[in-house]
């Protein structure tokens, strides 16, 4: 249908300008004068306003009618150009999750990412280095508020690292999609009880030129916060002073001149349980940590201390946890949750090699580039030892 529709017709069309003159009361004028003509005046008045009240109030029902139709329409049609979050998602936990993250993006992201102009995009980039003021709004909160992006504090594989202020950062995907999917990921490994970063969604706000545009985002603890709740991150790209908190902090609580004792198989089983345990929960769930869905992720891990949180109430003072975050590249898309029913006894064995290796870094020395000869074989013989059969 091309032409004017009922309660919403074409503006400043042909039809509406010679139709401007039917309005209520010419309406009534012409029925009055008509009847008058054939009988009298006041009976033509009388006729003309029951035929007015019967024929156009119904006229204004429908109307009403098709209006709010068009402006339903409209909402509709607003709400589907902006960004849909399709993936398969087989858990019900997750689903729900998921779900009550897309109702905050659909109340607050206003544009498709591709349709953010280059130049706004770069009004953007000046906003990260703290010359600009920025709107942000979590699901916490009823409005926006006002803030300016901190130092830089870490570049990932997939995003970087905001200081926002109170302990906390504001994590920027590279690429769009990186945002949901690590989303989606991180709501399943926290059911799945393996330690990750808290994220929870938002929605940053800036302007450029007059117009307000959005992207979605998300909040996590900053890095520096974890220390103070004695835990420690540990992995191959691990700062310089990630590497200085670690020192002192062993899995194995021997004096350094016991090798004898360290180098011995056994005695690391009750210590790597927690992190073997990890390890083949996200093997049997489908979630690889090596070469990550595309991406050539480090393998990540934190030491904890009894009275953190992800410490399993074992003997030891402090235990390694698997920590894995980052999960997908800026090209590859993860369309569903599990991502895989079940990884190889290779990928197993991989995977389980890098994360033991880790532990005998921390054991031997964060701050080392490489492990002795005698460490190496250590870790082969650990690997063969935890391995599933």
């Amino acid at each position: 249908m091309t032409g004017p529709t009922a309660g919403n017709p074409a503006l400043n069309s042909p039809q509406n300008a010679q139709n401007s003159e039917w309005t209520c009361v010419s309406w009534f004028k012409k029925i009055s004068d008509a009847v008058a003509s054939k009988t009298s005046r006041f009976f033509g008045r009388v006729v003309a306003a029951v035929v007015t009240v019967a024929t156009f109030i119904p006229s204004l029902g429908v109307d009403l009618v098709y209006a709010a139709k068009s402006l339903y329409d409209r909402k509709v049609t607003n709400l589907q150009a902006k960004v849909e979050w399709i993936r398969d998602i087989h858990d019900g936990d997750v689903k729900t999750t998921m779900g009550k993250h897309n109702r905050f993006l659909a109340n607050n992201v206003l544009h498709h990412p591709e349709a953010i102009p280059e130049a706004a995009h770069q009004q953007l980039v000046k906003a990260l280095n703290g010359d600009i003021p920025v709107e942000l709004i979590t699901p916490d909160q009823n409005a926006f508020t006002t803030f300016k992006f901190g130092e830089e504090l870490r570049i990932g594989e997939s995003r970087r690292y905001y200081d926002i202020g109170d302990g906390q950062a504001l994590a920027m995907n590279n690429c769009p999609h990186q945002f949901y999917d690590e989303l989606m990921m991180n709501r399943y490994l926290e059911k799945l009880g393996v330690p990750t970063i808290e994220i929870k969604p938002a929605v940053i706000r800036w302007e450029f030129e007059g117009e307000k545009y959005t992207m979605a985002t998300y909040i996590t603890t900053s890095f520096s916060e974890y220390a103070k709740q004695n835990a420690f991150l540990m992995h191959k790209r691990s700062t310089s002073e990630e590497t200085e908190l670690l020192d002192g902090k062993k899995l194995l609580a021997v004096d350094e001149d016991e090798d004898k004792y360290i180098l011995t198989p056994e005695h690391w089983d009750e210590v790597l349980k927690p992190l073997v345990n990890d390890v083949r929960t996200l093997i049997d769930n489908g979630v690889s940590t090596h070469a990550c869905y595309g991406i050539s992720a480090t393998h990540k891990a934190i030491v904890v201390g009894k009275g953190n949180k992800f410490h399993s109430g074992g003997p030891a003072d402090y235990e390694i946890r698997a920590f894995p975050y980052e999960f997908v590249d800026e090209t590859t898309q993860l369309d569903q949750l599990p991502p895989k029913k079940r990884l190889t006894a290779k990928e197993e064995k991989e995977i389980l090699r890098h994360y033991i290796e880790l532990a005998a870094f921390v054991q031997f020395n964060p701050k080392a580039w490489r492990l002795p000869k005698e460490w190496k074989k250590l870790v082969k013989d650990l690997v063969e030892r935890h391995i599933r059969r």
